[in-house]
Protein backbone atom coordinates (compact mmCIF):
# COMPACT_ATOMS: atom_id res chain seq x y z
CA UNK A 1 0.00 0.00 0.00
CA UNK A 2 1.32 3.45 -0.83
CA UNK A 3 1.83 5.47 2.31
CA UNK A 4 -0.24 8.52 2.99
CA UNK A 5 2.71 10.84 2.71
CA UNK A 6 1.63 14.23 1.39
CA UNK A 7 1.86 16.13 4.62
CA UNK A 8 1.41 19.74 3.63
CA UNK A 9 1.54 21.50 6.96
CA UNK A 10 4.38 23.67 5.77
CA UNK A 11 6.26 25.18 8.64
CA UNK A 12 4.24 25.27 11.82
CA UNK A 13 1.16 26.43 13.66
CA UNK A 14 1.78 28.72 16.61
CA UNK A 15 0.01 28.23 19.89
CA UNK A 16 0.21 31.49 21.85
CA UNK A 17 0.15 31.31 25.61
CA UNK A 18 -0.15 34.27 27.95
CA UNK A 19 2.89 33.72 30.14
CA UNK A 20 3.39 36.23 32.90
CA UNK A 21 6.92 37.41 33.57
CA UNK A 22 8.37 40.00 35.87
CA UNK A 23 8.48 42.39 32.93
CA UNK A 24 4.99 41.60 31.71
CA UNK A 25 6.32 40.14 28.45
CA UNK A 26 4.42 37.52 26.47
CA UNK A 27 5.93 34.13 25.66
CA UNK A 28 4.84 31.50 23.16
CA UNK A 29 5.76 28.09 21.86
CA UNK A 30 5.06 26.71 18.43
CA UNK A 31 4.30 23.22 17.19
CA UNK A 32 6.08 22.23 14.00
CA UNK A 33 4.41 19.38 12.06
CA UNK A 34 7.25 18.79 9.60
CA UNK A 35 8.12 15.45 11.21
CA UNK A 36 4.62 14.41 12.33
CA UNK A 37 3.66 10.85 11.53
CA UNK A 38 1.24 10.29 8.69
CA UNK A 39 -1.89 8.15 8.92
CA UNK A 40 0.06 4.93 8.32
CA UNK A 41 2.61 5.56 11.07
CA UNK A 42 2.29 5.30 14.83
CA UNK A 43 0.03 3.28 17.07
CA UNK A 44 -3.73 3.22 16.58
CA UNK A 45 -4.19 2.42 20.30
CA UNK A 46 -5.64 5.13 22.51
CA UNK A 47 -3.65 5.65 25.73
CA UNK A 48 -5.33 5.95 29.10
CA UNK A 49 -5.02 9.37 30.72
CA UNK A 50 -2.67 8.52 33.57
CA UNK A 51 0.80 9.94 32.85
CA UNK A 52 2.62 12.67 30.96
CA UNK A 53 6.13 11.20 30.67
CA UNK A 54 9.21 13.46 30.60
CA UNK A 55 12.31 12.31 28.71
CA UNK A 56 15.71 13.68 27.74
CA UNK A 57 17.37 12.75 24.46
CA UNK A 58 20.65 11.46 25.92
CA UNK A 59 22.84 12.65 23.06
CA UNK A 60 23.62 16.22 22.04
CA UNK A 61 21.74 16.86 18.79
CA UNK A 62 19.32 19.48 17.39
CA UNK A 63 15.67 18.85 18.20
CA UNK A 64 14.72 18.72 14.53
CA UNK A 65 17.21 15.89 13.91
CA UNK A 66 15.84 13.91 16.84
CA UNK A 67 12.30 14.30 15.48
CA UNK A 68 13.37 13.53 11.90
CA UNK A 69 15.11 10.37 13.06
CA UNK A 70 11.95 9.16 14.79
CA UNK A 71 9.83 9.76 11.68
CA UNK A 72 12.25 8.61 9.00
CA UNK A 73 13.26 5.42 10.80
CA UNK A 74 9.80 4.49 12.03
CA UNK A 75 8.79 0.85 12.26
CA UNK A 76 6.13 -0.62 14.59
CA UNK A 77 9.02 -1.65 16.87
CA UNK A 78 11.15 1.51 17.11
CA UNK A 79 11.01 4.09 19.89
CA UNK A 80 9.35 7.47 19.44
CA UNK A 81 7.81 10.16 21.62
CA UNK A 82 4.80 12.38 21.00
CA UNK A 83 6.82 15.61 21.01
CA UNK A 84 10.44 16.71 20.84
CA UNK A 85 11.31 20.07 22.44
CA UNK A 86 14.45 21.82 21.18
CA UNK A 87 16.09 24.40 18.93
CA UNK A 88 15.29 27.33 21.19
CA UNK A 89 11.83 26.39 22.46
CA UNK A 90 10.29 24.83 19.36
CA UNK A 91 8.02 21.81 19.65
CA UNK A 92 8.17 19.11 16.97
CA UNK A 93 5.19 16.76 16.92
CA UNK A 94 6.03 13.17 16.00
CA UNK A 95 3.33 10.88 17.42
CA UNK A 96 -0.30 11.91 17.75
CA UNK A 97 -1.40 13.17 21.19
CA UNK A 98 -3.87 10.86 22.87
CA UNK A 99 -2.40 7.72 21.30
CA UNK A 100 0.30 5.37 22.52
CA UNK A 101 3.91 6.37 21.88
CA UNK A 102 6.80 3.94 22.28
CA UNK A 103 9.37 5.56 24.54
CA UNK A 104 8.68 4.11 28.01
CA UNK A 105 8.19 0.37 27.66
CA UNK A 106 5.33 -1.07 29.69
CA UNK A 107 4.16 2.43 30.68
CA UNK A 108 3.35 3.47 27.10
CA UNK A 109 -0.31 2.52 27.28
CA UNK A 110 -0.87 4.86 30.24
CA UNK A 111 0.52 8.01 28.64
CA UNK A 112 -1.30 10.09 26.00
CA UNK A 113 1.75 12.38 25.73
CA UNK A 114 5.48 11.70 26.05
CA UNK A 115 7.92 14.60 25.71
CA UNK A 116 11.57 14.43 24.65
CA UNK A 117 13.95 17.28 25.59
CA UNK A 118 16.91 18.14 23.36
CA UNK A 119 20.30 17.96 25.07
CA UNK A 120 22.22 21.18 24.57
CA UNK A 121 24.86 22.90 26.69
CA UNK A 122 24.10 26.33 25.29
CA UNK A 123 22.56 28.02 28.33
CA UNK A 124 20.41 30.43 26.31
CA UNK A 125 19.01 27.65 24.15
CA UNK A 126 18.44 25.45 27.18
CA UNK A 127 16.52 28.19 28.98
CA UNK A 128 14.09 28.50 26.08
CA UNK A 129 13.79 24.74 25.69
CA UNK A 130 13.17 24.24 29.39
CA UNK A 131 10.44 26.89 29.59
CA UNK A 132 8.64 25.20 26.69
CA UNK A 133 9.22 21.72 28.14
CA UNK A 134 7.41 22.86 31.30
CA UNK A 135 4.52 24.60 29.53
CA UNK A 136 3.94 21.77 27.06
CA UNK A 137 3.74 19.24 29.89
CA UNK A 138 1.40 21.47 31.88
CA UNK A 139 -0.86 22.15 28.91
CA UNK A 140 -1.32 18.51 28.01
CA UNK A 141 -1.64 17.36 31.61
CA UNK A 142 -4.53 19.81 31.95
CA UNK A 143 -5.99 18.72 28.61
CA UNK A 144 -6.12 15.09 29.73
CA UNK A 145 -7.03 15.72 33.37
CA UNK A 146 -3.66 14.54 34.69
CA UNK A 147 -2.40 16.01 38.02
CA UNK A 148 0.51 18.46 37.86
CA UNK A 149 2.49 16.39 40.37
CA UNK A 150 5.96 15.01 39.61
CA UNK A 151 6.81 11.37 40.37
CA UNK A 152 4.17 11.07 43.10
CA UNK A 153 3.08 7.69 44.50
CA UNK A 154 3.40 4.27 42.95
CA UNK A 155 2.38 2.69 39.67
CA UNK A 156 -1.32 3.41 40.16
CA UNK A 157 -0.87 7.13 40.91
CA UNK A 158 -1.52 9.46 37.93
CA UNK A 159 0.60 12.53 37.31
CA UNK A 160 3.60 13.84 35.41
CA UNK A 161 6.37 11.25 35.53
CA UNK A 162 10.07 11.17 34.77
CA UNK A 163 11.52 8.24 32.86
CA UNK A 164 13.42 7.42 36.07
CA UNK A 165 10.09 7.05 37.93
CA UNK A 166 8.87 4.69 35.18
CA UNK A 167 12.01 2.57 35.70
CA UNK A 168 11.57 2.53 39.47
CA UNK A 169 7.85 1.77 39.47
CA UNK A 170 6.90 0.00 36.22
CA UNK A 171 9.63 -1.12 33.82
CA UNK A 172 13.02 -0.37 32.25
CA UNK A 173 16.47 0.96 33.05
CA UNK A 174 16.44 4.62 32.00
CA UNK A 175 17.12 7.39 34.52
CA UNK A 176 16.44 10.57 32.51
CA UNK A 177 15.90 13.49 32.65
CA UNK A 178 17.44 14.32 36.05
CA UNK A 179 21.15 13.97 35.31
CA UNK A 180 21.04 16.34 32.36
CA UNK A 181 18.74 18.84 34.09
CA UNK A 182 21.03 18.90 37.12
CA UNK A 183 24.00 19.69 34.86
CA UNK A 184 22.08 22.75 33.69
CA UNK A 185 21.14 23.92 37.20
CA UNK A 186 17.65 22.42 37.46
CA UNK A 187 17.05 20.17 40.47
CA UNK A 188 14.22 17.68 40.85
CA UNK A 189 12.64 20.02 43.39
CA UNK A 190 12.70 22.91 40.94
CA UNK A 191 11.29 20.75 38.14
CA UNK A 192 8.44 19.66 40.42
CA UNK A 193 7.74 23.24 41.48
CA UNK A 194 7.80 24.53 37.91
CA UNK A 195 5.46 21.81 36.68
CA UNK A 196 3.06 22.60 39.51
CA UNK A 197 3.17 26.38 39.18
CA UNK A 198 4.72 27.22 35.82
CA UNK A 199 7.92 29.16 35.29
CA UNK A 200 10.02 31.11 32.85
CA UNK A 201 13.00 31.28 35.24
CA UNK A 202 15.83 28.78 34.74
CA UNK A 203 18.78 28.32 37.06
CA UNK A 204 17.23 28.79 40.49
CA UNK A 205 15.56 31.68 42.25
CA UNK A 206 11.87 32.50 42.36
CA UNK A 207 9.54 30.85 39.91
CA UNK A 208 7.17 32.96 37.89
CA UNK A 209 3.58 31.65 37.66
CA UNK A 210 2.11 31.21 34.22
CA UNK A 211 -1.40 31.08 32.85
CA UNK A 212 -1.17 29.06 29.63
CA UNK A 213 -4.05 28.23 27.37
CA UNK A 214 -4.67 24.70 26.18
CA UNK A 215 -3.26 23.70 22.79
CA UNK A 216 -5.53 24.39 19.85
CA UNK A 217 -5.66 23.08 16.32
CA UNK A 218 -3.75 24.72 13.46
CA UNK A 219 -5.43 27.70 11.87
CA UNK A 220 -7.51 26.42 8.96
CA UNK A 221 -11.21 27.21 8.70
CA UNK A 222 -12.04 23.92 6.97
CA UNK A 223 -10.13 21.54 9.25
CA UNK A 224 -12.15 20.27 12.24
CA UNK A 225 -10.73 20.40 15.75
CA UNK A 226 -8.40 17.48 16.44
CA UNK A 227 -7.74 16.69 12.77
CA UNK A 228 -4.26 16.77 11.23
CA UNK A 229 -4.17 18.94 8.09
CA UNK A 230 -3.00 17.03 5.01
CA UNK A 231 -4.03 17.36 1.36
CA UNK A 232 -4.32 14.19 -0.68
CA UNK A 233 -6.56 11.78 -2.59
CA UNK A 234 -7.88 8.46 -1.31
CA UNK A 235 -8.60 5.82 -3.96
CA UNK A 236 -11.09 3.26 -2.68
CA UNK A 237 -10.58 -0.48 -2.93
CA UNK A 238 -13.17 -2.99 -4.12
CA UNK A 239 -15.85 -2.30 -1.47
CA UNK A 240 -18.10 0.82 -1.21
CA UNK A 241 -17.61 2.89 1.98
CA UNK A 242 -20.35 4.87 3.74
CA UNK A 243 -19.41 8.43 4.67
CA UNK A 244 -20.75 10.39 7.65
CA UNK A 245 -22.12 13.93 7.76
CA UNK A 246 -21.33 16.60 10.32
CA UNK A 247 -19.15 14.61 12.73
CA UNK A 248 -16.36 12.03 12.72
CA UNK A 249 -18.56 9.40 14.32
CA UNK A 250 -20.33 6.23 13.24
CA UNK A 251 -23.35 7.60 15.09
CA UNK A 252 -23.45 10.66 12.81
CA UNK A 253 -25.91 10.93 9.93
CA UNK A 254 -25.17 8.69 6.99
CA UNK A 255 -24.26 10.39 3.74
CA UNK A 256 -23.68 8.33 0.64
CA UNK A 257 -21.34 5.56 -0.41
CA UNK A 258 -17.98 6.11 -2.02
CA UNK A 259 -18.12 3.55 -4.86
CA UNK A 260 -15.47 0.88 -5.30
CA UNK A 261 -12.30 2.25 -6.96
CA UNK A 262 -13.61 5.84 -6.79
CA UNK A 263 -11.44 8.76 -5.59
CA UNK A 264 -12.05 11.10 -2.65
CA UNK A 265 -10.02 14.26 -2.02
CA UNK A 266 -9.38 15.19 1.60
CA UNK A 267 -7.83 18.03 3.58
CA UNK A 268 -7.16 16.33 6.95
CA UNK A 269 -7.36 13.08 8.91
CA UNK A 270 -7.81 11.77 12.45
CA UNK A 271 -7.74 8.47 14.29
CA UNK A 272 -11.19 7.72 15.72
CA UNK A 273 -10.86 4.70 17.97
CA UNK A 274 -9.38 1.93 15.82
CA UNK A 275 -10.25 3.75 12.60
CA UNK A 276 -8.71 6.56 10.55
CA UNK A 277 -11.21 9.04 9.12
CA UNK A 278 -10.47 11.60 6.44
CA UNK A 279 -12.40 14.83 5.91
CA UNK A 280 -13.48 17.33 3.30
CA UNK A 281 -16.09 20.06 2.95
CA UNK A 282 -18.76 19.61 0.26
CA UNK A 283 -21.17 22.51 -0.37
CA UNK A 284 -20.41 23.85 3.09
CA UNK A 285 -21.02 20.48 4.81
CA UNK A 286 -18.32 18.58 6.71
CA UNK A 287 -18.07 15.03 5.36
CA UNK A 288 -16.05 12.22 7.00
CA UNK A 289 -14.94 8.91 5.47
CA UNK A 290 -13.40 5.92 7.31
CA UNK A 291 -10.44 4.63 5.30
CA UNK A 292 -8.43 2.43 7.66
CA UNK A 293 -9.06 -0.04 10.46
CA UNK A 294 -6.03 -0.61 12.70
CA UNK A 295 -3.17 -1.33 10.27
CA UNK A 296 -5.39 -2.20 7.29
CA UNK A 297 -6.11 0.54 4.75
CA UNK A 298 -9.21 0.15 2.59
CA UNK A 299 -7.59 1.69 -0.47
CA UNK A 300 -4.54 3.64 -1.53
CA UNK A 301 -3.41 7.25 -1.14
CA UNK A 302 -1.82 9.66 -3.54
Amino acid sequence: MKKLNKLVVAGMATFLMAVGTTTGAQAAYSIDYTYAFNANQGSAQLATHSFVIMHEAGLEAPGRKIAANMKNNYTPYTAYSTFVVGDGGRVYQVGEPGYVSYAAGNANGYSPVQIELQRTYDKGEFAKNYATYIELARDYAKKYGIPLTLDAGGAGTPGIKSHLWITQNIWGDHVDPYGYLASMGVSKAKLANDLAKGTTNVGGGNTTPTNPTKPTTPSNSNVPAGFTPENGTFVNGDTPIMNRIGAASFNAAQGGYLPAFASWKYDSWKRVGNYVMIHHVYNGVHVFLPVRYNSTAWGTFK
